[in-house]
């Protein structure tokens, strides 16, 4: 896939959105330019994300993310190809900050891989049924949800809420840095299961059950609204402009899912990074019993809803790039892949939604603690373990295909991936492969993309959602693997299924 991310044909008076995209292991500043030629993007800085273990907790280093967050402005002013528009900021989803009265942070934020929440599944469950909770947040029970944080902070560490004043989610506290203003994006509001997917509003159901302080909670504004100007200090910081601070879709899987360029009744789509996020867009939500038992979610989209489940992605296959790349630094992300794909196929089966792989530093060691605990002969290669685990995430694919169209009686067609993973080649094809359907790829960068056009929108450059998709679907290329050897994966997936039903 080609993306024009040169800004050949730019002219000095165009105005320039800044994307800021921050995801759960690394993030990036994006400026994109609208014009005749349509949309060009180019990355103009790149930075880390990485947790820290302090006194036996998990924290993000939320002041350093501040200061990339300070460092991107500065790289995209340093362009001098035209005036900063606005600027949108999007993250992963579900951790969150408290501000005191004062309006400093209370404390460094937990990661949501934190053992803070390890019982906070059960918990939740002591006072609502798993379906009851379903049916108001949209979301399952799940240990990594803001409300799974809350619970546990209320039992643990009660004191928090006597200091707490207000509560923001990720990018609403950057935003709130930018421009002063306190509010929580829809989006990424839904992420935290705090929020009543049936009015987009928080739940005073979900607060008065377990004892949570709404007054901390601030207002929700909608996808797209422009929260205020940036602050002086910061203008004149960087010598800018009146830039407006727009509330983009603050949810990372909200904005890719902007940039999908095929939504129709018979298209799924992946957002395929660290997570995977697979599912299908639709106009309202689906709350009945069979799509939650089927283990799917409703987030709330861009003037839509995702109907999704959140699955591993390729968490374990970069944990285990990263520990070889300790050892031969040399080792590039292309020769892994052209190893895996001249490997041996089918040598065992990696279920990378098994709990065993949840948070994992020592990815070869976790892969022979799952082979025995599943009856499997480790194998030793690194190159067979790089494949084992691209097939293990293609087979979970098309259990959750076959899983929700038997929930939704639907037939799908194709599958539209975006993001990171687009580049992945050998994955997306064993996609293919894995679910039989033809599989196209967007834009890898299709966060930043998403939160740049709902930038444009915001300014009145782009019209409505369907603009959004034309521009995108015209501005880049997209690729279509064919599905091959589908009867061997056919074959495959049945060893993998008894494997783990």
């Amino acid at each position: 896939m080609i993306l024009q991310t040169d800004f050949l044909g730019v002219r000095m008076k165009d105005d320039l959105y800044l994307a800021i995209d921050i995801g759960a292991s690394s993030g990036k500043a994006i400026c994109g330019v609208l014009n005749h030629n349509g949309i060009k993007i180019q990355e103009v800085f790149r930075f880390p994300n990485e947790p820290v273990y302090i006194n036996g907790s998990l924290r993000w280093n939320i002041l350093t993310l501040w200061k990339y967050v300070l460092q991107s402005i500065s790289e995209c002013s340093k362009l001098d190809l035209g005036n900063i528009k606005s600027i949108g900021i999007d993250t992963w989803g579900v951790d969150f900050i408290f501000l005191d009265k004062n309006g400093q942070l209370v404390y460094n934020p937990y990661c949501y891989r934190d053992s803070l929440t390890e019982f906070a599944e059960s918990r939740i469950r002591e006072k609502i049924k798993d379906e009851d909770l379903f049916r108001i947040t949209g979301l399952q029970i799940n240990r990594v949800t803001s409300l799974s944080q809350m619970v546990s902070l209320r039992e643990r560490s009660p004191w928090i809420f006597d200091v707490a004043k207000t509560f923001l989610m990720i990018p609403d506290f950057f935003r709130h840095c930018l421009c002063n203003q306190s509010e929580c994006e829809l989006t990424i509001a839904g992420s935290s299961q705090l929020l009543d997917i049936n009015t987009g509003r928080w739940s005073e159901e979900v607060f008065k059950l377990f004892s949570l302080p709404l007054e901390i909670m601030p207002d929700i504004v909608r996808t797209g609204a422009i929260s205020g100007k940036i602050n002086k200090e910061i203008s004149k910081l960087f010598n800018l402009n009146d830039i407006n601070i727009v509330a983009t879709a603050g949810h990372d899987t909200s904005s890719a899912a902007v940039s999908i360029p095929i939504v129709d009744s018979k298209t799924l789509f992946i957002s395929l990074g660290t997570w995977a996020v697979f599912g299908f867009i639709n106009d309202l939500p689906y709350l009945g019993i069979e799509i939650f038992k089927a283990g799917f979610i409703n987030e709330p989209g861009f003037n839509c809803t995702l109907i999704v489940r959140n699955m591993s992605g390729l968490y374990l296959f970069e944990n285990l790039y990263r520990q070889i790349s300790k050892e031969n630094k040399s080792i590039s992300y292309r020769d892994i892949i052209d190893s895996a794909s001249a490997s041996k196929k089918f040598q065992s089966f990696v279920d990378p939604n098994d709990r065993v792989f949840f948070s994992v530093e020592d990815v070869i060691s976790a892969f022979r603690v799952y082979c025995d605990k599943t009856g499997q002969k480790a194998i030793g290669n690194v190159s067979e373990i790089f494949r084992v685990l691209l097939e293990g995430i293609a087979l979970s694919f098309r259990r959750a295909l076959l899983e929700l169209e038997q929930c939704t009686n639907r037939k799908f067609e194709r599958i539209c991936i975006v993001g990171g993973g687009v580049w992945n080649h050998l994955l997306c094809q064993m996609i293919a492969n894995a679910t039989g359907l033809k599989t196209i790829t967007g834009p890898a960068e299709a966060t930043a993309l998403g939160n740049i056009c709902i930038q444009a929108l915001a300014e009145g450059q782009i019209r409505d959602l369907n603009e959004i998709r034309n521009i995108i679907a015209s501005s880049f290329e997209m690729k279509v693997y064919e599905p091959e050897d589908t009867d061997e994966w056919e074959i495959q997936y049945n060893r993998f299924f008894h494997l783990y039903k």
